[in-house]
């Protein structure tokens, strides 16, 4: 089982049933985000994640309780075979879910491109850095915008977040649009392990990482919430 869930954050209104979803922890940081938009983002990624993981587990979504592992991601309490990785910005929210394979995902705004590139210096590797210079100049914040979400996809599937060096693992892309991955020995992995996508989704580029040693397609899915 491999499956994509997407949902727009406007679509789920805030109400007492979704607020009762919240533990008393979840309900701390929801009240720590200001602006009201983050805040409504926190709550709808909260109450996806548990209502999918509780139809997935056929437990009642009020039921399903999360632990960090020591880089601070989600997962299952008890610990479940089942793998699962969130994204969320300004209009979408994203689930990818496995009951097989490491998994991660990440979506920007396709708007902040430009700003990615600008950090591009000090967030990706020297052979992505050279790459993106030989790129038209009108294609490189989309490029930017590529890379950075593949990178957050793959350091989230690896479940260490930024404890990998984003400088130790590149992105690279044929002719055909296909991505490979190249990682330093430092980092202990085996690129060709994985499998990247990258996809427009309205106003937004969404990618994941899959480890998996056959090729593999999510079946993606709108999530509806009950």
């Amino acid at each position: 089982m491999l499956q994509l869930w997407w949902l727009n954050p406007e679509k789920v209104r805030e109400t007492e049933a979704t607020l009762a979803l919240l533990t008393p922890e979840e309900r701390a940081q929801h009240l720590r985000f200001i602006p009201p938009i983050k805040r409504h983002e926190y709550l709808v990624t909260r109450v996806l994640l548990k209502t999918i993981l509780g139809r997935t587990l056929g437990i009642p979504k009020e039921a399903v309780q999360f632990a960090t592992n020591p880089w601070g991601r989600p997962e299952l309490s008890p610990p479940s075979p089942l793998r699962f990785n969130v994204t969320h910005t300004e209009g979408l929210i994203a689930l990818l879910l496995s009951d097989q394979h490491e998994v991660g995902t990440d979506t920007e705004r396709s708007s902040r491109a430009p700003r990615l590139l600008a950090l591009a210096p000090n967030v990706f590797a020297p052979a992505e850095l050279s790459d993106l210079a030989a790129l038209p100049t009108g294609q490189r914040a989309h490029r930017a915008l590529t890379l950075w979400t593949l990178k957050e996809s793959y350091i989230k599937a690896r479940g260490m977040g930024l404890a990998l060096a984003l400088d130790g693992f590149a992105f690279r892309f044929d002719a055909h649009g296909g991505i490979r991955l190249e990682v330093e020995p430092r980092l202990d992995d085996d690129g060709a392990r994985w499998q990247f996508e990258t996809r427009t989704h309205g106003e937004h580029q969404l990618s994941t990482a899959i480890r998996a040693d056959a090729r593999v397609e999510p079946t993606v899915h709108e999530a509806l919430l009950d």
